[in-house]
């Protein structure tokens, strides 16, 4: 499979840098209603083990089967080497899930993968300049923990950078970007400050083509008009952080990129957060209710559809884009 299938999906929703970004395989017509008048009937969605998954790279349902708690640990394990596999030719969504899972490691709820810092620079920095946005934001705060604040601050404003580039109407940043960028800029001694806008030239005009080839290529087949994820309804009540104290239990902004498998009727089969930045102090506030989201229905989808949510919390605000 050829990078960043998601993010052809995600990019034109980028501009308030909340997207859903949904992506499905292509299904076969479901049998219509014998009654007249009456809604053709939702059919159950066909089972996909991981082999079959693997051969049709399915590179996001691989990836949820992977990080999700509800399929057996063998399961879970040949997903992360199905997914691996797709990495090691050049899959930047897979590669950017497998560095997501590095970098936590044990931190991470359900983790399989160990923290191993060299993996997941390895897989982020590939993912990123193949032009999956999310792993730039993921490696800038890897970076950042891992007291590198200079290549913090590099990939933060090249994600910036191409972010005015998708969405150059919008003026002003939100959400948990700009808290990176301030974060990353307290740690800098002013020779690095000033060094920073040449450097990041240096990251456009290396890697500047193979990014934006990522971002705008067109080249695989386009999700089935079936299956397709059209309209997202956010749950009842969604919860409201305390606003930060000084004991920083609480981060100022949170952004977490959440996964989903979608049934026909519309239904959450399965979910699992891919990554949750700065870190996953917040992972059972903002997990339950987004477990609670409904997607429209798809009667003539055969298959379960995956979606992908990213999600940002700032300040008592969330930010999302219903499509």
């Amino acid at each position: 499979m050829h990078t960043s299938r998601w993010f052809r999906c995600s990019i034109a929703l980028l501009g308030s840098w909340l997207a859903v970004a949904c992506l499905a395989q292509t299904a076969l017509p479901a049998q219509a209603s014998s009654s007249a008048g009456q809604p053709p009937l939702l059919p159950a969605p066909a089972a996909q083990t991981v082999p079959a998954m693997a051969r049709d790279h399915d590179d996001a349902l691989l990836a949820l089967t992977a990080l999700s708690d509800k399929h057996p640990k063998p399961e879970r394990l040949a997903a992360i080497g199905a997914l691996t596999r797709l990495a090691k030719h050049g899959n930047a969504f897979a590669e950017y899930v497998l560095g997501s899972q590095y970098m936590w490691g044990a931190q991470r709820p359900h983790a399989l993968l160990p923290y191993n810092a060299t993996l997941a620079n390895e897989y982020l920095a590939n993912a990123a300049i193949r032009g999956n946005l999310f792993a730039m934001q993921a490696l800038a705060q890897f970076d950042l923990l891992n007291h590198h604040p200079l290549q913090a601050m590099i990939w933060a404003q090249t994600l910036a950078y191409y972010h005015h580039q998708l969405n150059p109407e919008q003026q002003r940043m939100h959400g948990y970007l700009p808290e990176l960028i301030a974060r990353a800029q307290r740690q800098l001694s002013d020779a690095q400050k000033a060094a920073v806008l040449g450097d990041v030239n240096g990251v456009i005009a290396r890697y500047g083509a193979r990014i934006e080839k990522g971002l705008h290529d067109r080249g695989m087949p386009q999700p089935s008009l079936l299956c397709l994820t059209r309209r997202i309804a956010p749950p009842a009540n969604m919860p409201a952080f305390p606003t930060p104290d000084f004991s920083g239990r609480y981060p100022h902004a949170v952004s977490l990129i959440m996964l989903y498998a979608v049934d026909p009727a519309g239904r959450i089969a399965d979910h699992a957060i891919i990554n949750m930045l700065p870190d996953w102090r917040v992972h059972n506030e903002l997990n339950y209710p987004l477990a609670l989201m409904r997607f429209n229905a798809t009667p003539y989808c055969q298959h379960l559809r995956p979606a992908i949510q990213p999600v940002e919390y700032d300040d008592r605000r969330y930010t999302m884009h219903w499509h």
